[in-house]
């Protein structure tokens, strides 16, 4: 009898041990990544889904001097408008106390500059043109997007029904050069430099009196269905002479592209659906969100339903989603941005960087997903130290601005759906925590 009693004090707690253990290990972890999960707790572990509320607005004027890439052309996109963009550059003497020789004679002149890429198709023909600057730029000003500067009429250049070959290389009577635009100049203008006294060509302080820079544009008569990119640093860009003089022949000298550089963008909302939805907003949000480069649009995200979340709680991430609208193959022949930017908003409404911006896994890279049979474009932000204060009360709910990368240099545009009826293509905020 009291050996029956010893197994049953001895065994049976084993045995109940035993079958909760194999219970337990038949059930599901709610949380499947394990490394959000805590060595020291992974009981209290919650994942909530916040809604969100979204916006779109036009972006102020941006910062557009010093750029190294400048952008030209023109497209009319169903959702962003109409885009025209082109550069206003100035172009400085190598060096000091220039000579171009004993009686120079100009053989012909060019603007070229390297291809960078493109940005749409740019098969449709568009007629480009380059004017002179009548007015400064100084180094010491920092320009806008929008900001313009007078020129002088008639242009000094023009090239007709133009279409980049980004891939052919071009041939010239001194050697082959990589893929470039190349637009013939005036000989009135060239022979202003090529014929220029010594005064003038002593120091670019002298020289930026008599030449103040150049302008390339498209003619707005023309809308095309792509921008282009140039490399203005490249060697092969510039001003390039060609000529010969009494003592040689087949000389040429080029004045690169330096100083002072400007992106300029028109961007022409009218009739277009990103005008409908910024200046008529809906005020319980707007199912599309619009991000444009091209110093165009940004998009603003609140998030709804902070309060649903318990009062103390440890966050192990928190994640946006953003998907992009259907696409429609007849109709979007624009690439989606590679990359992009969010910052959060404070109290007084300016963009401060996010304290998990630079971090492992923060995300903003596009990737493409398969959900339900279906592959969609998304966006996947990691903000977790960033949510942490917003709970603790560190910074206030005042949201997030969202934007293309580099959006003076580039004019990557997308369509972010938050539909209310479709969850695949609805902005999600998945917070997984811990209860403390």
């Amino acid at each position: 009898m009291k050996l029956k009693n010893r197994f049953t004090y001895l065994i049976a707690p084993a045995v109940l041990c035993w079958c909760l253990f194999y219970l337990q290990g038949c059930k599901e972890p709610l949380i499947k990544d394990s490394n959000l999960l805590t060595s020291d707790d992974n009981l209290n572990l919650a994942k909530d889904t916040l809604s969100v509320k979204v916006f779109s607005e036009f972006e102020k004027p941006l910062t557009s001097s010093g750029v190294s890439v400048g952008l030209l052309g023109s497209l009319n996109d169903p959702n962003f408008g109409k885009t025209f963009a082109g550069f206003y550059s100035q172009c400085k003497l190598t060096s000091n106390n220039i000579y171009f020789g004993e009686s120079p004679v100009l053989d012909s002149a060019f603007l070229m500059v390297k291809y960078n890429g493109v940005y749409g198709k740019f098969n449709q023909p568009v007629d480009v043109n380059v004017f002179e600057l009548s007015q400064d730029m100084s180094s010491t000003t920092t320009y806008k997007s929008t900001d313009a500067f007078s020129v002088n009429f008639p242009a000094i250049g023009t090239l007709s029904n133009f279409v980049p070959k980004l891939t052919d290389s071009v041939v010239t009577a001194f050697n082959t050069l990589a893929p470039h635009l190349r637009i013939p100049l005036t000989t009135v203008f060239a022979n202003k430099i090529l014929l220029a006294d010594t005064n003038t060509l002593k120091d670019n302080t002298a020289f930026l009196n008599l030449f103040k820079g150049i302008y390339l544009t498209t003619s707005s008569s023309t809308v095309g269905n792509g921008l282009l990119y140039l490399l203005l640093q490249s060697p092969v860009s510039g001003i390039r002479l060609y000529y010969h003089n009494s003592t040689a022949d087949s000389l040429t000298y080029t004045l690169p592209f330096s100083g002072v550089t400007v992106n300029h963008f028109d961007n022409v909302y009218t009739g277009s659906p990103v005008s409908v939805s910024v200046s008529n907003p809906n005020i319980n949000g707007e199912e599309k969100m619009y991000l444009q480069a091209g110093a165009g649009v940004k998009g603003k995200i609140f998030i709804n339903n902070l309060d649903s979340l318990p009062a103390n709680i440890a966050i192990n991430k928190a994640e946006l989603i953003l998907s992009q609208i259907p696409q429609v193959s007849s109709v979007d022949t624009f690439a989606p941005p590679i990359v992009l930017n969010m910052y959060r908003i404070d109290d007084a409404g300016q963009t401060q960087r996010l304290d998990d911006d630079g971090a492992t896994g923060f995300g903003g890279v596009i990737t493409s997903e398969t959900v339900n049979g279906v592959a969609i474009n998304r966006y996947h932000f990691n903000i977790k130290r960033y949510f942490q204060k917003l709970i603790q009360g560190v910074y206030p709910n005042k949201g997030f601005y969202l934007e293309t990368l580099a959006p003076t240099s580039n004019s990557e545009r997308v369509v972010i759906a938050n539909s209310s009826t479709d969850k695949n293509y609805q902005i999600t905020l998945v917070v997984t925590y811990t209860k403390l």
